[in-house]
């Protein structure tokens, strides 16, 4: 309950009320004014006197009372009482306020007034545009990550309540501890000593619990510390409703794909309420356009699952978006996007440290034939991958400029200048793969590709095992649940079975300690090694590392068919293909992103200028440009369909272009002065989805633990504001009661005057 202040506007004048002493002086006084008289029938009245002594006491304290109270009252009047809820009247002086305006996207459920953002932009134009002169404003948006409306505060309330109407909702899930945090940094830096924060939102379940007790005390106790204390108050908008629909999530293969290669593409729906859908429609879209249409059902708070197979006739990006059709209060969630890459080709270097010139003898040739499966085998298909193998000795600099992945098949070891080609290769965005192999210079391979961690490789080769070593006992790899993209694929016994492969011969893939001491299993606990397939013995069969902005993957065992059976196995193909297709596909940075996270596109300087081969004057510019020489812009158009102009900077020999401003779910299309368009897709959590707010007594317990004042309007907010500022005065109710007792003073006077007589 707010405890509410009395002040007076003439308080000199209250001291008037000290003339209550006058007719407690005089009644003194005249108690004290008496001389007995002898009278012959006093006698008589004696027993009356003692019966009524008490009734005419009391009567007299009546009287006195009310005489006295007439002119503390009267005073009281003259002084002009004010109730007020602080200490000190604020008047009009100017206020430093910050309003945290949530903008996310369950702000856009529709209700019977409209959506509660507009609500909520309602309200904020009202509370800002009855701001004092000279008032400073800042608003910061929640939605994804907290955002200024401005660059800094400003005075001008009506260019913030002109840039609140042209806001959107719709944005990424709030984060509402770092929105709180943010908007008290905010206030510590505003100039006036009236300072308010509002809080202006849905107060949705999913955003608010996570700002439990203890980080409502928190902010509380912050709020305490600060020189001057802001006025917390929080404003909800929006009516409680439920019976959403939404799309969660899309899954498929983060995988290269290639021209018409299939894409599974599964989505899941969910119904966040307890009414059932029967038949709901969804539809799948490829670049804007109605590619597959699906019917499910939806049980009450359940969860169901469409699957869309699709293919594309066109390199390059491409967005795919399932919608459900549905009537919800919230559209937004309606639909979810994905940005997928489709490739033209990707260029393998198969570098043969054992070649042969029989059939299938040399080191890489299995590899190859994995790789290019519908070229060995003269089919009118094309394959995604394109392999060139050469020696150890024809191993350079020039082998690797149109090279993606590089797959090194049992080399004994590279010359420092080979080194220094391939290690900037792979820091630059390359893809390397190593096989282990009889060939190999373990002291090599330790000493300067693994270099106590910090070379190309992920972990050293160890001890030699199976048939190569004592026990000669060999080995099958771990038939597990694999989380590595590269390896979900057999997840699903149907597309084969790793385990049936026999690993005669591998080496242990071992940390090395800063003292040079042999680590045995694998990396260290703090290693960001990952471990892709281990062997039933639980040596790590595959592991991954990623080096500068590329991936180097290392197997413990050779790529041929000399130390296991592998290569003879029905799921060699698939495996070396989701290998080489993955390693290839995470070179280059993430198209899904989540909101606020950024889109970062890495170019060659002729992609980038769009320099074809024979083109020696453009070559020449996107070398220059390559060089920093020159800062060619490029375009984004944001979910919005706003367009912002980036610049890249120079990486190396590529270009690189970063865009922060995600914040939006949505699509954002990234064009290259070449006219080519890549796609990044930000998305949210899901959370929001669930319409579920703050019901009232969980919205007043985080009220109290964060101090802070509940309102259900702005008029109420302005009408307890104005309380603040000026007070509410009650003279006219203190001078109602002085004619009350005025009067009432007569009346008993007159009463006890006749019972008396």
């Amino acid at each position: 309950m707010k405890e509410f202040d009395l002040t007076f506007l003439n308080q000199a004048l209250a001291f008037g009320a000290a003339a209550f002493l006058i007719p407690l002086v005089i009644h003194i006084l005249n108690r004290s004014r008496f001389r007995t008289v002898q009278w012959g029938a006093m006698h008589l009245l004696e027993s009356v006197i003692k019966v009524n002594h008490k009734r005419f006491h009391l009567e007299q304290m009546i009287l006195l009372l009310i005489r006295c109270a007439i002119p503390v009252l009267l005073a009281f009047c003259l002084a002009r009482p004010v109730l007020t809820g602080s200490r000190l009247l604020e008047g009009d002086a100017p206020v430093s306020v910050v309003v945290l305006l949530d903008n996310s996207y369950s702000m856009d459920v529709v209700g019977r007034t409209g959506s509660r953002f507009e609500d909520a932009v309602d309200a904020a134009c009202t509370i800002i545009g009855a701001t004092s002169r000279g008032s400073e404003v800042a608003v910061i948006q929640t939605g994804g990550r907290p955002t200024p409306l401005f660059d800094q505060p400003v005075f001008d309330p009506e260019a913030v309540v002109r840039r609140l109407r042209q806001l959107q909702a719709g944005y990424g899930a709030s984060d509402m501890q770092s929105a709180l945090d943010e908007a008290l940094t905010v206030l510590s830096g505003m100039s006036n000593s009236r300072r308010e924060l509002i809080v202006i939102s849905d107060f949705q379940s999913a955003d608010w619990d996570a700002v439990g007790a203890n980080v409502a005390d928190t902010i509380h106790r912050q709020v305490e510390a600060m020189d001057i204390k802001p006025a917390l108050t929080l404003l909800q908008v929006g009516e409680s409703t439920s019976g959403n629909v939404s799309v969660e999530s899309l899954n498929f293969p983060a995988r290269a794909l290639g021209v018409g290669q299939r894409l599974s593409v599964r989505a899941n729906l969910r119904n966040h309420g307890t009414t059932a859908h029967d038949t709901v429609r969804v539809s799948m879209r490829i670049d804007g356009a109605e590619h597959l249409v699906s019917q499910v059902a939806l049980a009450p708070n359940g969860i169901t699952q469409a699957l869309f197979p699709c293919t594309f006739d066109s390199p390059g990006s491409h967005v795919i978006e399932v919608a459900v059709a549905t009537d919800d209060p919230l559209a937004t969630d309606n639909r979810l996007a994905a940005a997928v890459t489709v490739w033209d080709s990707i260029n393998v270097l198969l570098v043969d440290g054992d070649p042969s010139s029989q059939p299938l003898q040399g080191e890489t040739d299995f590899l190859s034939v994995a790789l290019t499966p519908y070229t060995f085998g003269r089919v009118r298909l094309s394959d995604l991958v394109e392999t060139q193998t050469v020696s150890v000795n024809d191993f350079g600099e020039e082998a690797l400029k149109t090279a993606r992945v590089v797959v090194l098949a049992n080399v004994s070891k590279l010359s420092d200048a080979q080194l220094k080609a391939l290690s900037a290769f792979v820091h630059q965005g390359g893809a390397l793969l190593t096989c282990a192999g009889n060939r190999i210079d373990l002291n090599w391979y330790r000493d300067v590709m693994f270099a106590g961690g910090t070379g190309l490789l992920p972990l050293a080769f160890g001890a030699p095992r199976g048939q190569i070593d004592d026990q000669g006992k060999s080995s099958r790899i771990v038939a597990q649940h694999f989380e590595h993209s590269a390896l979900e694929f057999f997840n699903e016994a149907a597309n084969g079975d790793l385990s049936t492969a026999e690993i005669r011969q591998w080496y242990e893939l071992t940390g090395v300690s800063s003292d040079g001491n042999s680590e045995d299993g694998g990396p260290e606990p703090d290693s960001d090694v990952v471990v892709m397939a281990r062997l039933d013995t639980g040596d790590p069969l595959l592991v991954e590392q990623r080096f500068g902005d590329g991936v180097v993957v290392q197997m413990a065992t050779a790529g041929d068919a000399d130390w296991s059976d592998l290569p003879m196995r029905p799921c060699f193909v698939p495996l070396v293909q989701q290998l080489v297709t993955t390693m290839a596909s995470q070179i280059l940075p993430p198209r899904n992103i989540a909101t606020g996270e950024p889109a970062v596109a890495l170019f060659a300087p002729d992609e980038f200028t769009g320099a074809s081969e024979g083109d020696s004057a453009t070559a020449d510019r996107a070398e220059e440009t390559a060089d920093g020489g020159l800062g060619v812009p490029l375009s984004v158009v944001t979910p919005g369909g706003s367009r912002r102009t980036l610049s890249s900077v120079s990486r190396g020999k590529m270009r690189l272009a970063r865009f922060d401003g995600t914040q939006r779910p949505g699509v954002y299309t990234m064009t290259m002065p070449s006219s080519d368009s890549i796609h990044f897709v930000a998305e949210t959590s899901r959370s929001e989805s669930r319409l579920d707010v703050l019901d009232d007594p969980r919205l007043a317990a985080l009220g109290t633990n964060m101090g802070a004042e509940l309102v259900t309007s702005p008029q109420e907010y302005l009408e307890r504001d104005r309380l603040r500022r000026h007070g509410q005065e009650i003279w006219r109710y203190v001078l109602a009661a002085l004619l009350a007792f005025m009067f009432l003073e007569l009346v008993l006077q007159q009463r006890f005057a006749r019972v008396r007589i």
